[in-house]
């Protein structure tokens, strides 16, 4: 397949992406804004669907029109700025996605820590996206706009910056540094790089770019073992449970001495008092009615955990190809590569197949649309 047949699918599927997510996310954003009990889980699904708009709507079409350039940008204060947008929305969907699972994990697992509440859960958000920015912005800082390139700077660049930066921003046009490597000292193929974004060292050395991807590398290594092991941890409660729970049935049902049994609930009766006799049944209605409460919420709980792992792996597996390519694990497919942004179209989809009440408000809201039309 030639490259430009290649790059017209992959801008055609990127325009499909955009439209596709920009409808998607905003009808989430809708319907889950106007819920009326907000819960932390309800509120980084609205965050997602915040990060998956903004990527829909902005930075989609801007990496459409950059690849179209071929990434020449001319004007440096662009080229920072796609960077900077291109760099920090993939990690702060990454930290969602622990956020949720650490969420899911105390709601399940110890639910009455409470651990994870509305205003904190709101300051999780705003540290994770101020970190996330802090990222896009060194990043960002790492690019710039090539004046000139003679034999001596195209060498230094692809041996040095341009290798470190593949593994940044996991978004490096391959096309830009297959030029570079297929014509060292050919001053004419160099001086066709002014006007591109590119890696630049002008104001953070090599030394510092080098230790800087490892640790943006390392931040989605990191975040898929930390939501793996805490769904394992929900799974093996939920496990434990529902065991337990088969336990106490059987012994409902079979108890083991039927004598005992009824003596110690004769006991118990005799403490009571007679007049207490009245009020057993209303008792044990009213303990069947707070278990059946605390198990719908538990199995309410585990739903949503079913739906957000659903969400996450989704997201680690879209993510997957692109920083294996980065990392010279994989070999280079242009539209493989820019296949994760349907990650971003993905989560709509997935909350209507598995969630009864947004299929429910979406039904609704369409009945809406229709009456009006």
């Amino acid at each position: 397949m030639s490259d430009n047949i290649e790059l017209s699918i992959v801008l055609g599927m990127l325009g499909i992406f955009s439209i596709a997510g920009s409808i998607g996310n905003a009808l989430v954003l809708y319907i889950y804004s106007r819920k009326r009990d907000i819960t932390t889980s309800s509120l980084f699904i609205l965050t997602l669907a915040g990060t998956d708009f903004i990527t829909s709507i902005l930075i989609i079409p801007y990496n459409i029109t950059v690849l179209h350039l071929n990434y020449r940008l001319q004007y440096e204060l662009a080229c920072k700025v796609y960077m900077f947008l291109i760099t920090c929305n993939v990690p702060f969907s990454a930290f969602i996605m622990v956020a949720i699972a650490f969420d899911r994990f105390f709601c399940i697992c110890h639910p009455f820590l409470h651990a994870i509440t509305i205003p904190r859960a709101k300051i999780i958000v705003l540290t994770m996206g101020l970190f996330a920015c802090l990222l896009g912005i060194i990043t960002s800082m790492c690019y710039g706009i090539v004046p000139f390139i003679d034999s001596t700077d195209v060498n230094s660049t692809v041996n040095g910056v341009s290798n470190a930066s593949l593994e940044i921003t996991a978004t490096v046009n391959y096309s830009i540094t297959n030029a570079v490597k297929m014509a060292p000292g050919n001053n004419t193929a160099s001086n066709e790089l002014a006007g591109m974004c590119f890696p630049s060292n002008d104001i953070f050395d090599i030394s510092f770019t080098n230790i800087y991807q490892k640790i943006y590398a390392g931040c989605y290594l990191l975040s898929f073992l930390i939501v793996f092991v805490l769904y394992g941890l929900i799974y093996r409660s939920i496990h434990i449970r529902r065991a337990q729970k088969a336990r106490r049935k059987r012994a409902s049902l079979f108890p083991s001495s039927p004598t005992e049994y009824s003596g110690a609930e004769t006991q118990l009766t005799i403490l009571n008092g007679n007049d207490n006799d009245s009020n057993e049944p209303e008792q044990r209605k009213f303990r069947k009615k707070t278990i059946g409460i605390k198990e719908k919420v538990l199995y309410a709980n585990i739903r949503t955990a079913a739906m957000l792992f659903i969400v996450t792996i989704v997201f680690l597996f879209a993510f997957l190809p692109a920083w294996l390519m980065a990392h010279d694990l994989m070999t280079y497919n242009m539209v493989v590569f820019y296949m994760y942004f349907i990650y971003n179209v993905a989560n709509p989809v997935i909350y209507a197949f598995m969630n009864n009440s947004f299929r429910e408000d979406l039904k609704m809201l369409y009945k809406r649309i229709f009456q009006i039309m």
